[in-house]
């Protein structure tokens, strides 16, 4: 880098920063100036601003009013369409492990973020072919978060059935919906990420999204017309097709309601069909890299951390 000489602090102008809020960004070496804020840190002002190192500033006009985490389970059922136990990535995996290890991280994630004394987070635990002794114990793991949890029984049974039921959830919902399935482990920073990236790129986009948290591997072998865009801390691609774990808002669900429910009215191929249909007329963007591994036939994510964050939970 080019060596430019120090310059001494503007303490006036530090006072004035300091006095109404305000941060500005050196043009010398690119750091924010304010005597609050630490020297490489970005800066975020939930539903009003960010700053994004060395971007600027980017003023939040979609605000964010609550999160609803539909979470769909089945602990009956080892994988969709299998038989064998051998055939998740972790051998011989009990299917009651793998969704206790699964909400566990997703708690973790819920607690780690600040979000959550910002917004109301509300989990809505949706039982498909489960026990009252099962339901009681995943409970639990939220039991001193101030997370809201509704508890609800699929009325059909299967994948579709689920689906369907966490459809009529949907609609009963505020703002942002989050679907996720059973076998998906959660960065640690995965919510705060997914929320904040939300508000900031549907205000920089102008429109609603859907946001994938999963980097699939499958990503790599298809050939989309994408352009990378920078969330919070995270780098998100536009992608043309994800699984059954993603967000959306209330408004863009509403606006597909029927093309969403496709996906549990009929079969498709791939199961997930009309959802893509849908990413042609909305942006879906996914984040390098995962900020959620799905724990399923073969290898979740392009890196390693799944290993570590599954002992971690487990």
């Amino acid at each position: 880098m080019f060596k430019r000489p120090p310059k001494r602090r503007n303490q006036i102008l530090r006072i004035f920063l300091k006095l109404f809020n305000l941060h500005l960004i050196s043009k010398d070496n690119f750091t924010l100036i304010g005597s609050h804020v630490k020297k490489t840190e970005n800066l975020i002002n939930f539903n009003k601003k960010i700053v994004n190192l060395s971007l600027g500033y980017t003023n939040i006009s979609r605000k964010i009013i609550s999160l609803d985490i539909v979470y769909r389970y089945c602990p009956a059922v080892l994988l969709w369409n299998s038989s064998s136990k051998n055939k998740r990535i972790v051998p011989l995996i009990n299917k009651q492990k793998l969704i206790r290890t699964s909400l566990k991280s997703l708690k973790n994630s819920i607690i780690f973020s600040n979000i959550s004394k910002k917004i109301k987070i509300n989990l809505h635990l949706v039982a498909d072919q489960s026990n009252l002794r099962f339901d009681t114990e995943i409970k639990k793991i939220f039991k001193k978060t101030s997370v809201n949890i509704s508890m609800h029984q699929s009325k059909l049974s299967g994948n579709r059935g689920s689906f369907l039921e966490c459809c009529n959830i949907a609609k009963t919902c505020d703002d942002l919906i989050f679907f996720v399935e059973d076998d998906y482990l959660f960065e640690e920073n995965a919510i705060e990420e997914i929320v904040i990236s939300y508000s900031k790129i549907s205000s920089v986009l102008k429109k609603e999204i859907f946001l994938c948290p999963t980097d699939f591997p499958f990503y790599y072998d298809t050939l989309y017309k994408t352009s990378i865009i920078l969330g919070h801390n995270t780098r998100w691609r536009f992608v043309g097709e994800t699984l059954l774990t993603f967000l959306l808002s209330k408004k863009t669900y509403l606006k597909y309601e029927m093309d969403i429910k496709k996906i549990g009215l009929k079969v498709n191929s791939p199961f997930e069909k009309p959802l893509h249909k849908i990413f042609k007329k909305v942006p879906c963007l996914s984040p390098i890299s995962s900020l959620a591994y799905h724990i399923s036939t073969g290898v979740p994510s392009v890196s390693e951390n799944w290993k570590k964050l599954w002992n971690k939970n487990c």
